[in-house]
């Protein structure tokens, strides 16, 4: 008699509910403007076989899962004009599935205004674009500053990518066309301790850091807390 063997079934991903957000690092003169295309999927691990699936038989508990997947990533013309960034922007933002279908929502804009300042952001609202605005500081703070204004440290951007990378809940395409230069940003920065105690993050020196942040403020967002409710009336 041939004793049973177990079957391995391979955890099977089954999304609830998807959304996009664009991370947009704008370039300055020696920097070029990086964007990201990040998907992000909530939904649970199924571990059971096709036919328990099919049947509705669950005889392994589904477990509460995530993923962000950058579905793609661009660099701009070095020197491209901040109005033809924000037409640039627009068209992507303009094509399906960042538009908005099936009751998804059309991606949010989130743009690093940090080098260039608050009146090229101020283009991008003209253009009906809407961003949320991030200015990447010092420290290790998150601070809201007005309606879509967010100052963020650069250590809490960069320590959200190196925690999804290592859980394996940000995954990057191999197929992407700037794949390569993203995996060079990530290797070539650099962790520093400051006399107390405070991690900091900066590329080497001459290296971009642009495709990293564009991917960073996507995902900070992704991961930023729904806001409180806030009950009227005593109830």
């Amino acid at each position: 008699m041939i004793d049973d063997i177990p079957v391995t079934v391979a955890p099977v991903f089954l999304p609830r509910e998807t959304r996009w957000v664009v991370g947009l690092d704008l370039g300055q003169s020696s920097d070029p403007t990086a964007i990201a295309v990040l998907e992000h999927t909530r939904g649970v691990l199924d571990s059971n076989t096709p036919s328990n699936r099919h049947c509705g038989i669950e005889d392994i508990k589904q477990v509460p899962a995530e993923r962000i997947d950058c579905r793609h990533l661009q660099r701009l013309e070095l020197g491209m004009s901040y109005p033809a960034v924000v037409q640039t922007v627009k068209e992507l933002l303009a094509r399906p599935p960042l538009d908005g279908y099936d009751g998804i929502k059309p991606a949010q804009l989130v743009i690093d205004e940090t080098g260039v300042g608050r009146a090229v952001g101020d283009i991008f609202d003209e253009a009906g674009l809407k961003p949320v605005r991030v200015s990447i500081t010092a420290g290790a703070e998150v601070t809201w500053v007005g309606k879509d204004r967010w100052h963020v440290s650069k250590s809490v951007l960069i320590s959200t990518v190196d925690a999804m990378l290592h859980t394996g809940e940000l995954r990057f395409a191999a197929a992407l066309t700037e794949a390569g230069a993203m995996r060079d940003e990530l290797l070539d920065f650099r962790r520093h301790l400051g006399a107390a105690g405070r991690a900091t993050y900066q590329a080497r020196t001459g290296k971009h850091d642009d495709l990293v942040l564009a991917v960073a403020i996507g995902c900070w967002w992704l991961n930023l807390p729904p806001p409180p409710r806030i009950q009227l009336g005593g109830y």
